[in-house]
């Protein structure tokens, strides 16, 4: 029987052995990757190299197709007859005509533009007979000359904001009052002479109905809607069944000519009961 030791040793031979084995099966191995991968590389850097040569080939063969395109112009070449005399070309007399009547030559094809074949229209808005040569005023088409080309068009009707709206309903509610209305200021000295003459020099029934537009919160809006309504901005500002008569200096001569009665009867009709002096009474 082999001794410890003996077999130790064989035991340590055989790993070497074995390492040794292990050792050169793997450097093979690795040596024929590393072969492999460099082959690929250099394959595709040659396929690389062919593609870039085809796209050059390529281009270099269009530019040698495109037309060579002359640096000084062609002279254009004048028709000529056998005997190598060059033709005169005539233009018909219906040519000279319209070239005599316009001067500007090739331009009359902008300016204008025929009508039938008997007129030409200008640009300015005017006809022109080709036979006679004569200029007419073209007839307008009002709806274009209303809303001209290039200008903006503005609503015609003008959008009624809140105040106007409670203006107009503040104002017909007070027209509803009675058939004589005395818009007023309590601070005017004209507003108060016509309040006098009114309401104590004389008797009226219904008796005229005063609105201070100094007090009231529509004064400003109501007194600019009698200014657009009956053509008369200050006060007082007498109205007669919604038209007005006038202001203070306007019922004082009224009342000085013995007229205002008449007046106020005369407008205001069976909507005025009574109306006389209240001296009379």
């Amino acid at each position: 029987m082999p001794s410890t030791r003996r077999v130790k040793v064989l035991a340590i031979a055989l790993a070497v052995a074995v390492c040794t084995i292990l050792y050169l099966s793997n450097d093979s191995s690795s040596q024929d990757f590393y072969s492999r991968t460099v082959a690929a590389l250099d394959k595709k850097q040659a396929s690389d190299q062919e593609v870039a040569q085809k796209l050059q080939d390529i281009k270099d063969a269009a530019k040698a197709q495109e037309p060579v395109v002359p640096t000084t112009p062609q002279k254009p070449i004048a028709a000529s007859n056998e005997d190598g005399k060059p033709i005169e070309v005539k233009p018909p007399a219906y040519a000279e005509e319209q070239n005599s009547d316009n001067p500007t030559g090739g331009k009359a094809d902008d300016d204008a533009k025929s009508v039938a074949g008997r007129k030409t229209m200008l640009k300015g808005g005017e006809t022109k007979d080709l036979h006679s040569g004569k200029e007419a005023p073209m007839a307008v088409d009002r709806g274009k000359e209303k809303y001209p080309a290039g200008k903006k068009v503005e609503k015609e009707e003008k959008v009624e904001s809140k105040e106007d709206h409670e203006v107009e309903m503040e104002l017909n509610s007070i027209l509803k009052k009675g058939p004589i209305i005395i818009f007023s200021k309590s601070y005017c000295p004209f507003s108060a002479k016509a309040k006098r003459i009114l309401l104590e020099k004389y008797t009226i029934v219904p008796a005229p109905y005063v609105v201070e537009l100094d007090t009231h919160p529509l004064g400003p809006g109501l007194q600019a809607a009698l200014a657009k309504s009956t053509g008369r901005r200050t006060v007082p500002n007498v109205l007669v069944s919604g038209r007005s008569i006038g202001g203070g200096d306007d019922i004082e001569a009224l009342d000085a000519g013995g007229g205002l009665v008449e007046k106020v009867k005369g407008m205001a009709g069976k909507r005025i009961m009574e109306a006389k002096l209240t001296e009379e009474q």
